[in-house]
Parts: C-alpha cells; structure tokens; sequence
C-alpha cells in the first residue's frame, strides 16, 4: 500500500513521487500507521518493489492486507499518475468504512464515483461479488483492470479464459469485453469480441494500446472497436477437425454420443452449422458445439419453427440442466438463439416464410471432410 498517516496525524501518499534518500530520512524519524486500523506500519524501501507501506505481521484489519507484489505496486502507481494526467483527482487506497474495503484508486467522473481495481492475484467468484455489490451499495461504479500477467494467448487470436476472466467481462446490456494493463510494458490490452470455442478457448479480438497513447473513453467505451477475427476462427475448426480431441465435458461427450447415433459422425465431422461465431455465444458455459448441437438437433426434427419456438427450447435445457448459462441471474438464451438463427437464414441453410423458418435442403451433415473444409469456407471466410 502506498498511503499511510505518519505520527497518527496527516496523510503520506508514496506515489507522490518522494526520492528514496527522503524516505529512508522520514523512517528514522516517523512512525507510520495503517488508516484503518490504526497499527503501526513498516515502511518498505528497497531495491525490488517500489517504496511501500506493510503491516507488521499478525496485524488486525478489517480490510485484506496480503503481501502485494511488486508487479502490482507498479501498475497501481502507474494508474494513479495516468489518471492525474487524464484531468482526474483520483484518491490512492481510500477507505470505505461503510462497507469496509479500500479499492486501489477512487476518482470522480461527472456525477458519478468510479473505483478503479487492478486484480493481478487470483480472487473467487464469492470475493468478487462480495467487493462488486459493496461498490454498487455505494453507488460506485467499478471498473476491473486485470494485470497483464493474466493474458493466456494461445494463438494470434484464441486466448485461455477461466472463471476468474469471464467474471470481470459481465456488463448487463453490454457486449463482454476484458480490459489488461501491464505495467512493465506500460500498456492497457482490451480483448473484445469474446466468442468462446471450447471451455477455456475464446476467440477475440486483442487491442493493445500504450498508457501513453490512451484516454479514459478508451476503458470505459464498451461498444467493440476491433475486427471479428474471422480468418482465425475458421483456422481453428481446420485445426480441430484435423486432431484427436483429448478431453470432452461430459455434456461434450453426450452431444458426440447424439451426433454419433443421428448421423453416424464423430466429433471433427460436427457439421459447420454448429461452429458458428456468434455474438451472444458468450452467454453459454459449455464449447460452442455442445449449445449449436442443441440447436441443430432441434432444427432436423421440425419440418418448420418459430424462432420463439427455438428460444423456449433452449430455455427448456437450461431449466433442465441440460445446459448452463455462464452468469446466474436475468440472462436467458434469447440472444445467442436469435442471432444462430438469423446467421443460418442470411447464408442460406435456412429459408423463411412470415414467421416460419425451414430448412433450404437436406439437413444430413457431410461426411467427408474435403466437402467440410469447402462449406468451413463458405461460413467462415471475410
């Protein structure tokens, strides 16, 4: 932590800028104590992490107080001056007493507060609800930056998410989008248009923009500023036709049971109707195939359907358990079926008729994989 009162009395910021000669002069004749608490401080200087303040070990806090990294100490102080420079006052570590947390930097923006939180360690979904709804109580508005170290890039556009990613990418009514700052490189990373292709395989788009270079609207604009990667969603369906899937969830292995008894077809062979990048695809916690399978299915056995018709089915799984929306709470699979729907009837598998949608031909996958490769090309190409 960088702020501190020194001699029970006026508040220091170390992020202030004070030289290390100084500060070694203010230890000798100082004490420094936590805000919070009120227990004594350690004041760190050293040659590895930025000059800190630390509780003695077994300190009392209300508020957490693990070890900070010197990774974080960086980034949080970088913050701090960037937003000095974008015209802000932001407040370092302020305390919150009434719902006891210290967010990393508290600034105001217009009429509203926002609490700016750089997470580079791990934190479960029951912390972060809890440090999300204390904010929200409050009427601030939080805004998560995850450490730069957390970015998992698989290939030029697929990246590794987890739980811990996908928590920090729910906005209602917003399109999903994960926001990096890494200090070392002194840069924000925003991945936009999260699509996810297996559990903890996302395709995005990946902006990398110098702290330099970026302004406020850039973190806070949720509308997608970058390109659908396209051309590395159908390399990655080549890819995964091309090898031995390994390991399969078991709604996975139950969707490759239903293809495999319908049409004779193993996983690679999924028809290409059930990769599509849809938008809203995000909602769904399971690989794209498993909820377009559902899908698919649904579409063979009716001659004709309403689009509500497909959306209360998938409603009907998700209800059953059968699938498992990402978020708990008002989200519905609405979206995601609507915009399948409407991608089947724009390239043509589809056809429709008022409200009715039906299928354009012969619904039975192809079970060569040269004639796969071809239709891949027709869904998947820019």
């Amino acid at each position: 932590m960088f702020s501190a009162m020194i001699d029970q009395e006026e508040i220091i910021c170390l992020a202030d800028g004070y030289k290390t000669e100084d500060l070694k002069r203010l230890r000798k004749r100082h004490l420094f104590y936590c805000p919070v608490c009120r227990c004594e401080l350690d004041l760190k200087v050293g040659a590895v992490k930025l000059p800190h303040f630390a509780h003695k070990q077994g300190a009392a806090c209300p508020v957490q107080h693990e070890p900070e990294s010197s990774y974080h100490l960086k980034g949080k102080r970088l913050l701090y001056e960037w937003l000095g420079r974008q015209g802000f006052h932001p407040v370092l570590e302020p305390y919150l007493q009434e719902i006891r947390q210290r967010p990393d930097l508290l600034l105001e923006y217009g009429t509203r507060q926002v609490a700016v939180e750089f997470q580079c360690a791990n934190l479960d979904a029951a912390a972060y609800r809890k440090r999300t709804d204390g904010f929200l109580k409050l009427g601030i508005e939080p805004l998560w930056i995850l450490g730069g170290n957390r970015v998992r890039r698989l290939t030029r556009s697929f990246f590794q998410l987890s739980g811990f990613h996908w928590q920090f990418a729910q906005k209602r009514d917003k399109p999903p989008k994960l926001l990096f700052f890494c200090p070392e490189q002194k840069a924000f990373i925003i991945l936009e248009h999260l699509i996810p292709f297996q559990t903890n395989k996302t395709s995005a788009s990946l902006r990398f923009l110098p702290l330099a270079e970026a302004g406020w609207h850039d973190l806070t604009a949720w509308e997608n500023c970058s390109p659908l990667q396209l051309k590395g969603w159908k390399e990655n369906i080549r890819s995964f036709r091309m090898s031995t899937v390994r390991f399969l969830s078991k709604e996975a292995k139950q969707m490759a049971a239903l293809f495999y008894e319908k049409f004779r077809l193993p996983l690679p062979f999924f028809p290409s109707e059930v990769f599509l990048p849809v938008p809203s695809g995000y909602i769904f916690a399971h690989p794209v195939y498993v909820w377009q399978g559902h899908l698919f299915l649904f579409i063979t056995k009716h001659d004709t359907f309403r689009l509500q018709s497909a959306v209360h089915y998938m409603d009907w799984l998700v209800k059953g358990k059968r699938l498992k929306l990402r978020w708990s709470g008002q989200q519905t699979a609405a979206d995601a079926v609507c915009e399948y729907i409407c991608f089947l009837h724009k390239k043509g598998f589809l056809e429709r008729k008022e409200e009715f949608y039906y299928s354009a031909g012969p619904v039975a996958p192809e079970p060569r994989l040269e004639a796969l490769l071809k239709r891949d090309e027709h869904y998947f190409s820019e």
